[in-house]
């Protein structure tokens, strides 16, 4: 079995390109499976973080919860307005979302994300309610090879074609709702595992910030 090394930012990884394949559906049943998720930090605001190894992944998949106040469908909304992201999501890195497709299994987005010191990345994703019985919303991210149907205004950078994630929102007895977004994501690029867990924890706390803030905004009668 073939391996390769890379050095990136001071830090030695080997990679195993097999340890990248692993089929999105085989991703969602770990993230949706709640065990083996073990707490890495709760933050000041009460946003729990939990992170957990998933079999032939060379990244960690990762949790942020918070029990809040709100209303599921407008953050389910919030969600999957992909084309305003750009203006709420501040705490990301620069980034443009472009609306390619909706139809009634969902839509297709298409991102562009300025990354400090690193390349940047791009990738397009597929997002849809799994079951409507229940408000949670899914994504999984569309291989560059399958981009051929869709008009796509391509930027330069390093596309990410592996990641799916989940955000889901359960009532609890006392009124308020357990809000929980899931993802595993590799960056793509020569990045270590220590530091693509980094990136995506970082990233990951401050959407779900940013998601909350704007449902609270609209819940409140916030006009775009």
């Amino acid at each position: 079995m073939s391996k390769f090394s890379a050095l990136f930012m001071g830090f030695i990884i080997i990679v195993n390109p097999l340890e990248l394949s692993a089929s999105p559906m085989v991703l969602k049943e770990s993230l949706y499976n709640d065990s083996n998720w073990l707490p890495v930090e709760t933050t000041k605001t009460g946003i729990t973080i939990s992170e957990k190894v998933v079999d032939n992944v060379a990244v960690k998949a990762v949790k942020v919860t918070q029990e809040v106040s709100l209303d599921p469908e407008i953050l389910a909304q919030v969600i999957e307005d992909v084309a305003n992201y750009g203006r709420f999501l501040t705490s990301a890195s620069a980034m443009e979302c472009e609306l390619l497709a909706v139809d009634e299994s969902g839509l297709v987005g298409y991102q562009y994300v300025d990354v400090p010191v690193i390349s940047d990345r791009v990738y397009a994703f597929k997002m849809y309610r799994p079951d409507r019985s229940q408000t949670r919303v899914d994504w999984e991210l569309i291989p560059e090879s399958k981009l051929a149907n869709y008009e796509v205004n391509e930027r330069p950078g390093v596309y990410i074609d592996y990641g799916v994630g989940s955000w889901s929102m359960n009532k609890l007895e006392n009124g308020l709702y357990e809000v929980s977004y899931r993802l595993v994501m590799d960056p793509g690029g020569w990045i270590p595992g220590n530091v693509s867990d980094y990136f995506n924890r970082v990233s990951i706390v401050g959407i779900f910030k940013d998601a909350l803030i704007e449902t609270q905004r609209r819940s409140l009668g916030g006009k775009l």
